[in-house]
């Protein structure tokens, strides 16, 4: 899921451009979604998912504790977006794996300069056509995966609403915390400073972070110091 909302991320920050080669751009994430899209498993582990995340929060009817329109709101959210998913038919990659166009673009991706002018002019006729209809282009290719990029969303806010963020320290760039028997589905971690970047290793056992100094030329140096930081645990 967390790809999945960062290649629709970048998908959609192409699409609204009016540049051809930020739509090409477009293209070639529109492969990589493909692939995600190709997979069998995850329409069914997103339906069980969002079955449990259903049963969860029947589980807080009548609780005086909680807002029961937004939870009533919320449950009809979970069931219309489970209904999208389970409609769709096939594979929602089809129509970028059996268009002819597209297949002859990836073939040429991994050669250097193979999109150029020389290589597919089919192609770079369709980079100096109008904006407007590149991207209808994109956005008809895209179609049959947007009930995955809604489920993708829906998913991720709950599971990141379920979670609340602390202030914890990293004593010599290294914090370590036993999960205390629980289950958690995601950690989340923000860190002021942006020249530092968190490695993170997880079991039912412990969880274990240390922080990193970015480096552009050698390889990055753990950070010594003791760091702030803000860690969430999110369970749903």
């Amino acid at each position: 899921m967390l790809r999945l909302e960062y290649l629709f991320f970048r998908f959609n920050h192409f699409l609204r451009s009016d540049d051809p080669e930020l739509h090409h751009n477009g293209i070639t994430t529109l492969f990589e979604l493909g692939d995600i899209g190709a997979r069998g498993d995850i329409k069914s582990l997103l339906l069980k998912e969002f079955e449990r995340q259903k049963y969860t929060l029947h589980g807080l009817k009548n609780s005086k504790r909680v807002d029961q329109e937004t939870l009533n709101l919320t449950i009809h959210e979970i069931e219309k977006t489970a209904e999208l998913i389970n409609q769709s038919l096939g594979k929602p990659n089809s129509i970028i794996a059996d268009s002819e166009w597209l297949n002859s673009i990836r073939t040429r991706l991994n050669i250097p300069g193979g999109t150029s002018p020389i290589d597919l002019p089919n192609y770079h006729a369709w980079k100096n056509s109008p904006a407007s209809k590149r991207r209808e282009t994109l956005q008809k290719y895209i179609a049959p995966l947007l009930p995955w990029h809604q489920a993708c969303q829906l998913f991720l806010r709950l599971l990141r609403e379920s979670g609340e963020a602390h202030e914890v320290i990293a004593h010599q760039g290294t914090f370590q915390q036993a999960p205390a028997g629980k289950i958690f589905q995601l950690m989340r971690i923000a860190v002021e400073d942006d020249t530092l970047f968190a490695e993170i290793s997880a079991n039912k056992y412990l969880l274990s972070i240390r922080f990193l100094k970015t480096d552009r030329e050698s390889k990055p140096q753990i950070c010594n110091a003791e760091i702030s930081f803000k860690l969430t645990l999110c369970q749903f």
